[in-house]
Parts: C-alpha cells; structure tokens; sequence
C-alpha cells in the first residue's frame, strides 16, 4: 500500500473518534523528504487541531516505520488558496461568494446557493437592459460536477 493510502486510513480511522468526528482528509502528498496533509473539517479546523493530528500522526508513522528516512511533516487546513475538491466541501461553503472555472472555459462567479450530488447551483448576478434602462437580475446557474475544473471561495474585504 502506498504511504499516501496508508495515511489517509489511519485518518480516517482517527476521524471516527468523537473529539476529531468533523475532520476528514481532502489531500496527502508525499515526496522523499516531506509529507504534506491537507484537512478540513464540517465545524472549525483551527491550529490546536492540527497540532494534535500532526504529533499523533507523527508518532503512528515513527512507529510503524511507515518512512523510513528523514522527513517533514505538514498538517495543514485547506486553506482559501486551494480549490474545493470535496462535495463535503462545496456543502460547507452553500452562501459563500465562490469563482468556478469551468471545462468549457468560462469562469463563473456568485454565489454558491445550492449543492446535489451531482452539481452545483451559483447565483449570479447580470445586468439586462430593460426599456432601455440597465437591470441587475439574480441567475441561477446549474454547474455539473464533472464539468467543473476548480473552484475557489471568493475572499471578499
């Protein structure tokens, strides 16, 4: 088995406990000298936590001699900079001002309204010209998961 399948399992099993039951693996990448976790988490992933999964990781894998050189170990939370890779992910952030990039090449921004398994819903916001005045109007815009290159949670100040 493969260090990033073995380390997603043993997350996985830690996440059935009560006091971690809201985390889940969205990442594992390892190369010879760093393994690097990405987290996130139904309710708050904040950086207690990942100091504990990361010293009780840390500890699973110094004695399993799951690798067995010198390494650097990463437990982090997705973060706003990663896309969304998860459907548990798009359900957290339903209301949040999101920017998809599309297969077809065009990039849509709104709001994410609604979450299927299968898709998506964003509310955009366009402007029509009504009896020759500009309207703003709210669109829904129905996006395949398939379809869907990336997406990322606007950071709006």
């Amino acid at each position: 088995m493969l260090i990033e399948e073995t380390v997603t399992n043993w997350l996985n099993e830690k996440f059935t406990e009560e006091s971690f039951r809201e985390c889940y693996v969205v990442d594992v990448h390892h190369s010879p000298k760093k393994l690097e976790i990405f987290l996130d988490s139904d309710g708050v992933l904040d950086l207690a936590l990942c100091t504990k999964i990361n010293k009780w990781l840390g500890r699973k894998i110094e004695e399993s001699d799951l690798i067995p050189d010198a390494y650097i170990l990463e437990v982090s939370s997705m973060g706003l900079d990663r896309p969304l890779k998860l459907h548990r992910q798009y359900v957290k952030n339903i209301g949040r001002p999101v920017t998809v990039h599309h297969q077809n090449g065009h990039i849509i921004e709104g709001i994410l309204t609604e979450v299927k398994p299968d898709m998506i819903i964003v509310q955009q916001e366009v402007i029509e010209i009504e009896k020759k005045k500009k309207v703003k109007k709210k669109v829904e815009t129905i996006i395949l998961l398939d379809d869907i290159i990336k997406t990322f949670i606007q950071i709006k100040f």
